[in-house]
């Protein structure tokens, strides 16, 4: 999928994919699904890719670690057999896990630096120790009866100092460093399904929610300001991705075959849109490539499609499908890809999490 070399553009290195070339399982975790009725939920990379964050309905969450020949030569042959994925460190479940998300700041050669968000049924938001699965703190959000409310999304700020946490009636802010339940809010009419912070544009957070629109608004002392909304899809945002630059936000929503780009210089004109299937009100995620010149999405009839976005690089009047000249779609044998990252530290892998009814 993609080689050692990188592609230098300034000062700042990518990794070089070349999904062109044909796709090779490297590594493969799996669980039973019987009565217990384990799946796979989501996954992570770790921000400097040496591992990645499992959920896995009944069975917790889970850090894996790579196989060890993977960091070693510049090629794989094809005849490399399949390495399993052993845990190296598992959280137990004690109810459903809404979401989770890495410390952007994540190093393995700072364990300070290793942990990760999660929030789930009826509890706080928890961070998690990567190295020994230990809870490291809460933080608690309440709701009107004074009692703790549950988030149904999470995310870091991009600089890490900020948590958002996504409720049904607005967005709670904690300092990561200030565990408890001292927050400030935002309130927003709908419940926030997911939050994103942009990386080139630092207090920049788009917020997607169930009633099909996408807020920006603008921290500034620890608050939010509201900027614009994006409307164009037809059923709850459930992905959201900003571009390396800033000037692009990619959005996905359930039961919504859409992917739209939205040009962020002209507020709510959708730049181009891409065709992916989704049926269902599961959450099939997308992610971009550091270089921002490739998208990868799943979907619910178990494909993993790749589109080249760099070629289109200016506003449409009206929203249009867009045919690319690199456009890949993989076929699994499995009935959906939920699930999809992109490892950007060395651009080898991507992961998927599937759902197999067979």
């Amino acid at each position: 999928m993609s080689e050692c070399g990188v592609l230098e553009q300034g000062q700042v290195t990518y990794a070089h994919y070349h999904f062109e070339k044909t796709a090779l399982e490297l590594a493969r975790s799996q669980w039973p699904n019987y009565s217990d009725q384990h799946y796979l939920r989501g996954c992570k990379w770790s921000p400097d890719g040496t591992c990645l964050l499992t959920v896995v309905r009944g069975a917790g969450m889970h850090v894996m670690e790579l196989p060890s020949d993977l960091y070693q030569g510049e090629s794989m042959l094809t005849s490399r057999p399949i390495s399993p994925l052993n845990p190296a460190v598992s959280v137990p479940e004690n109810g459903l896990i809404y979401d989770f998300c890495w410390y952007p700041g994540m190093n393995s050669a700072n364990p300070a630096t290793c942990c990760w968000l999660s929030c789930g049924h009826e509890g706080p938001v928890h961070l998690w120790d990567a190295f020994s699965g230990e809870l490291r703190c809460s933080y608690r959000g309440y709701n009107y009866a004074d009692e703790v409310e549950a988030p149904i999304s999470v995310s870091f700020s991009a600089d890490g100092q900020n948590i958002f946490c996504g409720h049904k009636k607005g967005v709670k802010i904690f300092g990561t460093g200030r565990p408890g339940r001292e927050y400030t809010e935002y309130t927003t009419n709908h419940p926030a399904s997911c939050i994103v912070a942009s990386q080139a544009q630092p207090g920049i957070v788009a917020i997607g929610n169930w009633k099909n629109t996408i807020e920006l608004v603008s921290q500034s002392d620890g608050n939010f300001r509201h900027l614009c909304k994006l409307s164009g899809h037809k059923g709850g945002i459930t992905t959201l991705a900003f571009s390396l630059d800033g000037f692009r936000l990619y959005s996905g929503a359930r039961k919504d075959k859409e992917l739209i780009c939205w040009d962020l210089r002209v507020p709510g004109r959708p730049l181009f849109n891409l065709q992916r299937e989704v049926t269902t009100n599961q959450k099939v995620s997308l992610d971009l490539s550091m270089d921002g010149k490739w998208l990868v999405s799943g979907g619910t009839d178990g494909k993993v499609q790749i589109w080249n976005v760099s070629e289109v690089t200016y506003p449409t009047v009206h929203m249009q499908d867009v045919v690319h000249k690199m456009s890949i779609t993989v076929k699994l044998q499995c009935s959906a890809v939920t699930s999809i990252d992109l490892e950007k530290a060395a651009g080898y892998f991507i992961c998927f999490s599937i759902l197999d009814n067979r």
